[in-house]
């Protein structure tokens, strides 16, 4: 087995209300962040995130805590890491 890449980060973004997806548990209809405020607080909790790094992609504002990038051998034993930190 070969190395694997594990990249581990906190952070936030404000999303596009207009360009990020919401999912619904039961039925999987899918609707933007802007109907999704439209909901009551309660038919909030049916949904959630449909896709954590496209509503990063379209943020109008972010920024990482940190983010690492870590290398890990076939036993789970890191091999090498570059660690970002704000």
């Amino acid at each position: 087995m070969s190395n694997r890449i594990i990249v581990e980060f906190s952070g936030w973004v404000e999303c596009d209300s207009d360009k990020v997806k919401f999912v619904r548990f039961i039925t999987n209809d899918v609707i933007t962040g802007a109907e999704w405020l439209k909901l009551s607080e309660d038919d909030r909790d049916d949904y959630m995130l449909e896709d954590c790094i496209e509503a990063q992609k379209t943020s109008v504002d972010g920024s990482y805590e940190h983010m690492d990038v870590i290398i890990v051998d076939e036993n789970h034993n890191e091999v090498t890491s570059i660690r970002t930190h704000s």
